[in-house]
Parts: structure tokens; sequence; C-alpha cells
């Protein structure tokens, strides 16, 4: 009986260990080496105040293909090519299959309108709760003006409360019917989650263990910080999917998915 006992016990421990070995992963890219490069090609003013004819049409380079691209942060397609734009600011983001991004900004005219608009963002600095806002200034000869964020409706509130950290789309009207829409920028600011006391011992229980990602068995080694930093984004991907620890490990409960990510998005600091 012990030594059936024993002979349990080590296969058991062997059958954990090589969870990870049997494994197949993707190789993980770090985003910043990728050399992934957004041009602008060609752009279209309007024709007049309230035209939806504008039109931007953006190229991509380095990274891996295929490319998408998007004028809105959220719905990517795969040509740069952008159409039936009013006058305004617009942020285009270029998405390659590795999920790398970079973007660019690109200001379309309006000649008949004296309408101007800007905005101003405060970061999102929660941990499961959003709390970004921006703020919208605008300036022109046909008051009154109203606001709206996204495909919402528009108000007289220039100010849009309890966002998460990401791109946004803010069109801005006046009382002649001319719009103009401005992109901005939610930043990720700091929500408290720490690599020394939240982090690292996620890492190091799940990931960091035999037949895993430490020397020896599979590369990166995680039992290093450089390495982890390297592949923030990878992690937090993977994690978000339930694909890491791989099948035949323990799963990460949400909150431990949750500080991985919020700590990611706080930029992988060493804190």
């Amino acid at each position: 009986m012990i030594r059936r006992a024993n002979y349990v016990h080590f296969f058991l421990i062997g059958l954990l260990a090589s969870a990870c070995a049997n494994h197949s992963e993707e190789e993980m890219v770090d985003c910043a080496t990728s050399g992934l490069t957004l041009a602008v090609d060609n752009q279209g003013n309007p024709s007049g105040c309230g035209v939806e004819d504008g039109s931007i049409t953006v190229s991509g380079t380095g990274g891996r293909t295929p490319y998408q691209f998007s004028i809105d942060g959220s719905t990517f397609q795969a040509n740069g090519a952008f159409s039936q734009l009013l006058g305004g600011s617009y942020t285009v983001t270029l998405k390659d299959a590795n999920g790398c991004e970079t973007t660019t900004d690109v200001a379309l005219q309006v000649p008949s309108s004296d309408l101007v608009a800007s905005a101003e963002a405060t970061s999102d600095t929660g941990c499961g709760e959003d709390t970004g806002t921006i703020t919208v200034t605008a300036t022109g000869t046909k008051t009154p003006f109203q606001y709206k964020l996204g495909t919402g409706s528009f108000g007289a509130n220039p100010v849009f409360e309890n966002l998460a950290n990401g791109q946004y789309s803010v069109t801005v009207r006046d009382a002649n019917n001319c719009s103009q829409v401005i992109s901005a920028t939610v930043a990720r600011g700091e929500s408290g989650v720490t690599y020394s006391g939240d982090v690292q011992n996620i890492i190091q229980t799940n990931c960091a263990v035999t037949g895993c990602h430490v020397a020896g068995s599979q590369s990166p080694n995680f039992t290093q910080f450089t390495n982890i930093k390297a592949n923030a984004a990878t992690i937090k991907a993977r994690t978000g999917a339930r694909s890491m620890p791989p099948a035949g490990r323990t799963a990460l409960s949400q909150s431990a998915i949750d500080q991985i990510a919020c700590w990611v998005d706080d930029g992988a600091l060493n804190n």
C-alpha cells in the first residue's frame, strides 16, 4: 500500500510537471522591438460644414502581417482607407497579427466653420472600476454647443465620467448643425496593484515552476523580472483568455487575472 501510494504520488507530480512541457505555447513577442510603423498616405478635408465626405488613408510596415486598422480604437478593418468623415481630429490605430499596436493623429479641416474643439482627459486609476473622465472645450460663434461620446446621444454636458482607459471619439455640434469629431485618450493611471505585493507571487507559484517558465525548461524564464516585463502584454492576454497556465495546471482565480491585468495596464512596474 505504501509503495503504491508513493507511486501514485510521484506519478501525479510528474504529470503536473509535464503539463507545461507538453503544452505548445505561442512565442511571446516584445511589441517595443517589433518595428511596427503607421504612415498617413493621403487625407482629404470635408467640402463643407456637416458634410461627411472627408477621407483618410494609412498603411503599415514592420511587425507581423496581416494588419488591422481602426479610426475609433475599437472597430477594426483589413484596409487602411476611411471615408465619409466629418471634420475633426482622428486617432488612427494599426494592430498587427501579434496584437502590437501603434497610433497616429490626423486632423481634417472644415473651411466654412469656426467651430474649434479640444478635449482633456484624466487617467483611469481603478482596478475593477472605471474612473477616467473627458472634458471637452468648444469655441465658435454658433452657440449653444452639444456633445456626444461615441455613438451616444447629444447633450449639453461637456464632461464624460466613469470611463475605462482607452481611446474615445467625441462629437461637438454647434447651433448651425456643424459638427467636429475629436479623439481623446484616457490613460491608465496607477491602480495600486504592485509587482512585489501582488503579481510576483501569482507568477512564481503558477508559471515559474518546474517544467514551465524556469531556466532549463521553457523560455522565457519567469524567475527574472526583466523577462516578465518584456512579455507583460502577452501574459495579460493569455491569462485573461485562460490559456495560461495551460491545461493540466490549476486555473487562476478571476481576482488574480484582474490583478495581472491592472499591473500590466499600469506599465508593468517593478514596484
